[in-house]
């Protein structure tokens, strides 16, 4: 089997082909609102702390939601779960359109509406990863999730370019159409799709299950410490992507086209960095890359800090876009692999309340710490955090390792 062959081997799926191919049309879209979402809220307000606000808003949710999301990814049909979704999210840019053309929006009607955005993605996320094994073997799961998350990046990189251009040319609002023109298809794919049939146990209550997933994966060390890890990293690191829209006009100089650049520029990474996940065959070994890559990670993040040279910003971007791929997809990989069937959904809702229940909380804290004091001072304080953290991970390695291929071969015993 070829390098390419190698790395695109879940495509062959043609179920998990059509619906890669939509989702990355979603995410793209998705992409597109974000961003120009971001600049509406800078050109109405010019404030850091309510770019931090409105990440908070937008991803609180996940925090509070996200653990409960695998019970409803355990207990119902995904595809439906999904489907709704789905709904949520086009009837959210449907809002925002008409407050948009009808020229009465202001920075709270986006508020309220990143909330409701962060209600349907938080249980979204992890309908949508608790799918793919719905859509391919079990040999080649890990390949899915790798790619699914190199798409993801991938719109990373489309998304922000095209806006930059739409914004400084035609304005925030046909962004937003983009956005809600985008969900159709995905919508219409989950409506007609005929997928594998899930296994569905209601034998417990919502609660007592979710007590389950969570005592699993506390008691697992692997899984606990890389979710302690994901979690510091987006509260610390990842959350200081709310504040590159003052990065690239203040300290840049280079406004809604430079902020476009920056954000493809750690999707590019991004990409490359799930490619090489990708190309792996088997998950004993990816910890070691995550310890590396959160230590990089976190130089980059020094760098972003203290830059004023835009292809030197965009450079840091790009290896930290790379280095969040290896933290977050490799940890999602390895939590997969290690654990059972019927706990998956709600392992994977725990890692989506790491990954993006704390973007709220680290967005609002940077954003105020930049606000009383400057945005190097808040990058770089969240640059030592993540350094720390990594630095201690990488100490630990050698037992998660060990243990890990031990409860694999258990996995495969059973």
């Amino acid at each position: 089997m070829g390098l390419l062959d190698n790395i695109t081997r879940a495509l062959k799926h043609k179920n998990y082909r059509v619906y890669f191919f939509w989702q990355f049309l979603s995410f793209i879209g998705t992409w597109i609102q974000s961003t120009a979402q971001s600049w509406l809220i800078y050109r109405l307000t010019g404030s850091a702390l309510f770019l931090g606000i409105i990440g908070f808003a937008s991803s609180i949710p996940s925090l509070l939601l996200a653990p409960m999301s695998g019970v409803i990814a355990d207990r119902f049909k995904r595809k439906h779960v999904l489907l709704a979704t789905q709904i949520l999210c086009l009837i959210q840019g449907i809002i925002l359109i008409y407050l948009y053309f009808s020229g009465v929006i202001t920075k709270w009607h986006i508020l309220y509406l990143a909330v409701l955005l962060g209600i349907a993605n938080s249980i979204d996320v992890t309908a949508r990863q608790t799918f793919i094994p719905l859509l391919v073997t079990k040999e080649d799961l890990l390949n899915a999730i790798a790619l699914n998350s190199s798409m993801f990046n991938a719109a990373r990189i489309v998304g922000p370019a095209i806006a930059g251009i739409l914004i400084s040319t035609y304005g925030e609002g046909c962004c937003f159409v983009l956005n809600v023109i985008s969900y159709i298809p995905i919508i219409i794919f989950l409506i007609f799709v005929s997928a594998k049939e899930q296994l569905i146990k209601k034998i417990t209550s919502p609660f007592s299950q979710m007590k389950e997933g969570v005592l699993f994966a506390w008691n697992t060390t692997p899984i606990r410490y890389l979710l302690l890890t994901i979690g510091v990293f987006s509260f610390w690191g990842v959350a200081s992507s709310s504040l590159l829209p003052i990065v690239s006009d203040q300290i840049l100089h280079k406004g809604a086209k430079g902020l476009g650049i920056l954000l493809g520029s750690s999707g590019i990474g991004a990409v490359i960095g799930g490619i090489v996940l990708a190309s792996r065959q088997h998950v004993i070994g990816i910890k070691k890359l995550i310890a590396i890559a959160s230590i990089t990670f976190s130089i980059g993040l020094f760098v972003l800090a203290y830059s004023s040279n835009f292809i030197l910003t965009a450079l840091a971007l790009s290896i930290m876009g790379f280095c969040t791929m290896i933290i977050n997809a490799g940890s999602n990989t390895v939590m997969q692999a290690i654990s059972p069937e019927h706990l998956r959904g709600r392992i994977i809702g725990l890692y989506s309340a790491m990954f993006m229940g704390m973007f709220p909380l680290g967005s609002l804290t940077l954003g105020y710490l930049a606000h009383k004091f400057t945005v190097p001072y808040a990058i770089s304080l969240g640059a030592f955090i993540c350094l720390c953290t990594g630095i201690y991970f990488s100490f630990q390695v050698n037992h998660l390792t060990k243990t890990a291929k031990n409860l694999i071969e258990v996995l495969i015993k059973d």
